[in-house]
């Protein structure tokens, strides 16, 4: 079937009216006040004023900011990864979880959702290592050729694999070979719609985030420099962030259920 941005959208605005209630505790729990506190306890601040000042030790600069912050990174990052399982699964299951029960999936997906992404990493990286290595051989005009096709090639796989989220946590495949191949599956002859659907929703995203920066940014110019000014700046991209999550969880969850309506659930012929 043909993908449908339009039904996409609407069907993304539904699930979001629908659940309004429920979505907005999850994602306050899970998204918006993980990122606060990461934004708090180990604000960029001073990595975003050394690249203005001085690029050359940005990445330095980096990499001491990762080692002392890691473990608050590590949390973030697990906490929005439940978060936004529980999220898919309470948006996308026919027969709707509590807030408990949404939860309780998210923890029993983690695991899996965490090797199903380490697997598609491996993927890209072997693809990209592939033509790097083939445009180091091949010289300076090749090599710029195949970092473009890398570059797409890179672009395609995320889009084909878009589903492996929903499809754990909605329709509860926890392994990971298979949630890949169903993706695969389910995005085939569809991928470059889905990619303009999303590619379009992302630009409206950014639009807004500018229009609310400047917002905040003037509350923040206003506001004391220290602890004021930190605390301004983190709710600003929690807030945007939680919202903006939450949205393309919609998305992701209407995308999943459009292209999987009358789709086999056992996925062969995976990758013909």
């Amino acid at each position: 079937m043909k993908f449908d941005m339009g039904q996409a959208w609407t069907d993304a605005v539904a699930l979001l009216s629908k659940n309004r209630d429920l979505v907005v505790i999850l994602a306050a729990v899970f998204l918006f006040l993980p990122s606060l506190a990461l934004g708090v306890l180990a604000p960029t601040t001073e990595l975003e004023a050394i690249m203005e000042v001085n690029p050359d030790g940005f990445q330095e600069a980096a990499a001491a900011y990762a080692a002392e912050s890691w473990p608050y990174m590590l949390a973030y990052l697990l906490f929005s990864f439940v978060g936004t399982l529980a999220i898919l699964a309470l948006l996308g299951r026919q027969q709707r979880p509590t807030v408990g029960e949404a939860i309780a999936i998210g923890f029993k997906t983690l695991v899996p959702y965490l090797l199903a992404s380490l697997i598609t990493g491996l993927i890209v990286g072997f693809v990209v290592a592939v033509l790097v290595a083939i445009g180091s051989i091949a010289g300076a005009a090749a090599a710029a050729l195949l970092g473009f096709v890398a570059f797409f090639a890179v672009v395609f796989l995320f889009f084909r694999l878009i589903l492996i989220g929903p499809i754990m946590a909605i329709d509860e495949v926890l392994n990971p070979i298979r949630a890949i191949g169903r993706s695969w599956n389910l995005v085939k002859g569809n991928t470059r719609y889905v990619a303009a659907f999303m590619i379009l929703l992302w630009i409206a995203l950014i639009v807004l985030s500018i229009v609310g920066g400047m917002i905040f940014g003037v509350i923040g110019a206003l506001a004391p420099a220290g602890s004021i000014a930190t605390w301004v700046t983190a709710l600003f991209e929690a807030l945007i962030g939680a919202i903006g999550s939450a949205v393309f969880l919609a998305v992701y969850a209407a995308i999943h259920r459009q292209l999987s309506s009358g789709a086999p659930e056992q996925v062969s012929k995976t990758f013909e």
